[in-house]
């Protein structure tokens, strides 16, 4: 789900890399980072792979920021619900994952929106410099899981990184996820250090919030080899996905997320037959369940916390 990019200034991603991510995250794109004490903040709803580069070209080629490709699973296609979000007049954030915090209240609202409402403004009103506190961000890396990735910025130039561990370093970058940018064509990508990080980045930037030339937006399809062995996948029916359910939901109720991860490593092509037929608008499900099995374990999850299988799968 979406893709979070924490970048230096001496990393240009090439045209190959941002048609792939925009094939896979049409839904909005973002770029943050800080400067004279200000955060400074783009968003674009791009039509097509070559207004996405060129956003990406004239705000966040050669800069220290952090950006976010949106593919949306709550909350409409709009600028509100594209990242990064404010969380305080100091800190914004972007969020590469599933939550299911509170998201029936408003569900014109991304979940993002609603865990900053909930949970992170409370906590960082009271004390911003959380986000320089090791231990809070180990806790918040594992009460979002290790499939939700966390991107701060902070006005003075604090960067804060919940969930690195889980990211990939690509071209000098950090990315948090390799099913959401083509990686396995790629390549050319190292898994992440084991911990939590954040970064400080230097003062010599520049840039302004202006979303007032990107407006209008469509979305196009596309048929690339991976989503056309998704929609293959797709056809399956609800009959035939439901002993897939009821056999991961079983390990759920026995063992948690830790059994639908024994499930997932054990059937994998179940895996990948489950989770195409519900996330039927995520292109590459299956590199998702043979590049990160533990963060498919809690897509699957999701489904059961979210109350979005149907109850009759699992009788």
């Amino acid at each position: 789900m979406c893709l979070l990019v924490n970048q230096p200034r001496t990393t240009s991603f090439d045209d190959e890399f941002l048609t792939g991510v925009y094939t896979r995250n049409q839904d909005g794109l973002g770029v943050m980072y800080a400067e004279d004490d200000k955060i400074h903040v783009f968003k674009c709803l791009p039509a097509n792979a070559a207004e996405f580069i060129d956003f990406y070209r004239k705000h966040a080629e050669g800069k220290d920021c952090v950006w976010h490709a949106r593919m949306q699973t709550h909350g409409d296609i709009d600028f509100e619900n594209c990242h990064p979000y404010k969380v305080t007049d100091d800190i914004w954030m972007a969020h590469n994952g599933i939550l299911s915090t509170g998201n029936a209240q408003d569900q014109a609202r991304s979940d993002t929106w609603h865990f900053i409402k909930n949970v992170l403004r409370p906590m960082l009103k009271a004390d911003p410099d959380l986000l320089l506190d090791a231990d809070w961000i180990a806790f918040m890396g594992s009460m979002i899981g290790s499939s939700n990735k966390f991107g701060f910025v902070r006005s003075d130039g604090v960067v804060c990184v919940v969930n690195q561990k889980s990211g990939v370093t690509h071209e000098g970058a950090w990315l948090s996820n390799t099913y959401a940018w083509g990686s396995t064509k790629l390549g050319g990508y190292t898994n992440m250090y084991t911990g939590y990080g954040r970064g400080t980045w230097p003062s010599n930037w520049h840039g302004s919030w202006n979303d007032a030339d990107d407006e209008e937006y469509s979305l196009v399809t596309t048929s690339s080899p991976a989503q056309q062995v998704y929609k293959t996948t797709s056809t399956l029916t609800s009959n035939q996905v439901a002993p897939m359910v009821r056999a991961a939901y079983n390990q759920w109720m026995r063992r948690g997320v830790a059994g639908i991860e024994q499930w997932v490593f054990d059937a994998p092509h179940k895996a990948s037959a489950l989770l195409s037929y519900w996330y039927e608008d995520v292109d590459g499900v299956e590199e998702l369940v043979e590049s990160d099995p533990i963060s498919a374990a809690e897509w699957i999850e999701d489904l059961f916390t979210s109350d979005s299988i149907q109850p009759s799968m699992l009788n």
